[in-house]
């Protein structure tokens, strides 16, 4: 949002995170939700804190939130990861572009930059689990569960469909580092140093920072990068990356910022209609 209003903010911006607050450790199994006595909420949407979604039933679900511990919602887990999504002001076009060009079409994933949510099983036409890799440490796949530490040291066994959790994991980390890089790359072309500071260091996401494979090669370093990018994606000039890449803001009045951000809420009730 700083972008908008480029003579109101200062020179070097830091984005430094909220420490993670450290819960008793617990175990839980998803694989047997029913042995669990799980207080009921009516909140109908999920934030950042947390750390799973899983279906309960086709109208409820059970969440694990970091501060709160289990929570039974009276949402699906397809409505509260759609609630989740228009909270949210950057576009999702962007990261199902980014899956569409790693070959990652059944399983698309919601990444926010180092907030990311990776579904375990297709997500096409029905519920499904969700994890946040942001707060995973350490994972392993045996046969068809999925057993994982976060960072809390809190420690769970969910049902896993499929075969490529790494490759998953690997897509999802390249595709935080390319949104992370496309909004320093235009932080610069307005003259603003900024720096992404992490509470989440030891999450599983970090562990390709250095790598330089073929997924994590595609994250920009500078403005043609970007610019390269968005065009192999088939992106449209008119997608406010690509202006921001451009330099083509100009600063905006407060009544313009707010038509701006329906815009952006209206483009991705849109995409999520295809």
């Amino acid at each position: 949002m700083f972008l908008l209003q480029p003579n109101r903010i200062t020179s070097t911006h830091e984005c430094i995170p909220a420490p993670l607050i450290i819960k008793d450790t617990n175990d839980y199994n998803f694989c047997a939700p029913h042995q669990y006595l799980i207080p009921h909420s009516h909140q109908a949407s999920i934030n950042f804190d947390t750390m799973i979604i899983f279906p309960y039933t086709r109208t409820q679900s059970i969440v694990l939130d970091r501060l709160t511990g289990l929570q039974m919602i009276p949402r699906s887990t397809r409505r509260l990861m759609q609630n989740y999504n228009h909270q949210q002001l950057i576009d999702f076009s962007q990261p199902r572009y980014l899956c569409h060009r790693f070959n990652y079409h059944r399983k698309i994933p919601h990444v926010n930059g180092e907030y990311q949510f990776l579904p375990l099983s297709g997500t096409a036409h029905q519920n499904a689990p969700w994890l946040a890799l942001h707060y995973v440490r350490d994972y392993e796949l045996i046969r068809n569960h999925l057993y994982v530490t976060f960072l809390n040291d809190c420690t769970c066994t969910l049902p896993y469909k499929g075969r490529q959790i790494d490759t998953e994991i690997h897509q999802c980390a390249a595709i935080g580092q390319i949104l992370r890089g496309c909004l320093v790359v235009c932080a610069a072309n307005f003259g603003y140093q900024i720096e992404l500071q992490t509470c989440f260091k030891a999450s599983v996401i970090h562990r390709f920072d250095q790598c330089h494979c073929s997924l994590c090669q595609n994250v920009p370093t500078t403005t043609a990068d970007v610019i390269g990018l968005l065009n192999a994606l088939k992106v449209q000039k008119e997608n406010y990356i690509y202006q921001a890449a451009l330099h083509e803001y100009t600063e905006f009045t407060a009544f313009d910022i707010q038509c701006y951000v329906s815009g952006v809420k209206e483009l991705i009730r849109k995409l999520r209609q295809l």
